[in-house]
């Protein structure tokens, strides 16, 4: 008999107990025994009365979860992100008072440079993390009351770091708030952004600088093809030989024509390829105006803009009711009016044309599909058609090659993304994510 079981038989007061047994069939149980002694006249222990229950499953879950509390606390201390638990709190009508911290890890310790942990316990978050442009407390207990997370930039000026902050909801008027430190990648990308601008602005000025010799060089061609032209016409007058005439004859009409002719057509070539990296220089240069875009009334006017080159080649185009997002219009116009002309140039000509438009709302983007059934894009080359002046097909199909360029500019300048999938002889089908909420350009 167990020492604690004699001496509350002893006091002759009710026992409950918890321990092992084996079973007839060597099964290891768990139970949990409630009884009380029975005495008699003279305060001898007759025997025991009570119950035994069955507390295996209990038990289990009892380890269970003291075995994943350890595995939290582990990873909670170790993760590199600073995060604290904080619990909403309230007064007896369930109206909000405040915010407290409950927890903070290893990291959060090092980077505020607390010494005592319970000198934070208890404290409201915003006063301990001190965070500028960060939403205020009512609206991310709002969020977290309706089991939304809430993610946003703020600025930490104690250490002069940037972080990515999200509010996670674990469970009622529970939540964790993770800071990611995103200084170096800020500074980074604010260095591509200057760096891509550096670009832009060197592709523009190099363009126009380009166009001056190109002009003269057309020129001059121009005027070498009448001087030309004169001559042919003064040997047509002179009393030469038979030999001589056909000599300066075939330089007048065949040789130099056909020369003046490689000139401009690669001078018609240089123009349309300035102009191309014109296009692409004005993409990241012009300023957006943002607004709610009706994207079903949009996609028709493209749809509109084409449906003369779609009647005639039978082209079906089916357009669902689609999520409005917000972007700049006119470059949106430009971007899908360039998927859907690539639909009618890559089409495959042994079938009807077929073109599906969707979209989907995914929280704080929409994304749209644009699918077709034309001759599709071979594996090798589906990276490569974000490249400038890239051409699947240079010899069969029109155009210049800067199409998807410009689309993906418009994409990434509309903080968007966008991919294709695509099997060869079954067609593609582009996927393109924009905002669905109101943004700012920079």
């Amino acid at each position: 008999m167990h020492d604690d079981w004699k001496d509350v038989l002893n006091k002759k007061k009710p026992f409950e107990h918890e321990y092992k047994i084996i079973t007839a069939s060597g099964d290891e149980r768990w139970v949990w025994e409630q009884g009380v002694g029975v005495y008699d006249q003279d305060g001898k222990l007759m025997f025991l009365e009570g119950f035994i229950r069955d507390i295996t499953e209990r038990k289990n879950a009892q380890e269970a979860l003291v075995i994943s509390e350890k595995k939290f606390r582990a990873l909670f201390n170790e993760m590199a992100d600073q995060a604290v638990l904080c619990r909403i709190n309230r007064n007896e009508e369930g109206e909000v008072l405040d915010t407290s911290i409950i927890d903070l890890n290893e990291s959060f310790i090092r980077a505020l440079g607390v010494r005592n942990p319970m000198d934070v316990i208890g404290k409201s978050p915003y006063d301990v993390l001190r965070l500028d442009n960060i939403p205020n407390y009512h609206e991310v207990v709002h969020a977290i009351s309706e089991g939304r997370n809430l993610s946003f930039v703020a600025d930490f000026e104690p250490l002069d770091k940037r972080f990515k902050v999200s509010a996670i909801a674990i469970q009622q008027d529970i939540f964790a708030i993770i800071a990611a430190d995103i200084t170096e990648l800020m500074h980074y990308n604010d260095v591509l952004i200057e760096k891509n601008k550096e670009l832009e602005n060197y592709v523009y000025v190099t363009s126009h600088d380009l166009r001056s010799p190109l002009v003269n060089i057309q020129g001059f061609s121009t005027r070498l093809k009448k001087h030309t032209d004169k001559i042919g016409e003064v040997i047509s007058t002179l009393e030469i030989d038979q030999k001589t005439r056909e000599e300066l004859n075939d330089l007048t009409e065949q040789k130099i024509p056909h020369t003046l002719e490689y000139i401009f057509n690669s001078v018609g070539k240089m123009e349309r390829m300035l102009n191309s990296l014109l296009q692409i220089s004005r993409t990241g240069r012009i300023a957006m105006n943002i607004q709610q875009i009706k994207m079903y009334g949009l996609m028709s006017k493209v749809i509109h803009a084409v449906e003369y080159q779609l009647q005639e080649i039978n082209a079906r185009v089916d357009i669902e009711d689609l999520p409005d997002c917000y972007g700049d219009e006119a470059m949106l116009n430009q971007l899908f009016s360039n998927i859907i002309t690539n639909a009618v140039k890559y089409r495959d000509n042994q079938r009807q044309l077929k073109i599906s438009i969707s979209g989907v709302s995914r929280y704080k983007k929409v994304l749209y599909r644009i699918m077709d059934n034309g001759i599709g894009i071979p594996k090798e080359h589906l990276e490569k058609i974000w490249y400038v002046f890239y051409r699947v097909d240079n010899r069969h199909v029109p155009g210049d090659g800067i199409g998807l360029s410009v689309v993906k500019r418009i994409v990434e300048k509309h903080h968007g993304k966008i991919w294709v999938e695509s099997t060869e002889r079954y067609g593609t089908t582009f996927f393109i994510e924009l905002p669905a909420l109101n943004f700012s350009e920079n």
